[in-house]
């Protein structure tokens, strides 16, 4: 059975993400927003290893990857560890931040 894992942090960006839509746009496009990233959450733990790996130097890093949340919702990134059976989910962020600069900083560790 494929498993998602969501780490504290990540259901936080959930949570924060969907106030963003619900606040921005609409409480329809917020619940959409939380539909999509489940949606591509159960894609993942089905076939974890579709997202693109980061290329990173800190060992406890190795293998994370990212894939945009679907259904319209693609500036928005998984971030996740593929597991044997299922996936890790450490954040949800949008595309257009840092990503070297939070791997640096340990936003994702």
């Amino acid at each position: 059975m494929a498993r998602v894992l969501k780490r504290e942090a990540a259901r936080r960006d959930l949570t924060r993400q969907w106030i963003w839509y619900a606040e921005n746009a609409s409480i329809d496009v917020a619940d959409r927003f939380l539909t999509a990233a489940d949606n591509t959450l159960s894609l993942l733990s089905k076939q974890p290893e579709i997202g693109t790996v980061f290329f990173v130097r800190k060992p406890e890093l190795q293998n994370m990857r990212r894939l945009p949340v679907s259904d319209g919702f693609g500036k928005i990134l998984l971030i996740y560890f593929p597991l044997r059976d299922g996936v890790d989910l450490v954040r949800v962020v949008h595309g257009s931040r840092d990503l070297e600069r939070l791997l640096a900083e340990g936003f994702f560790g």
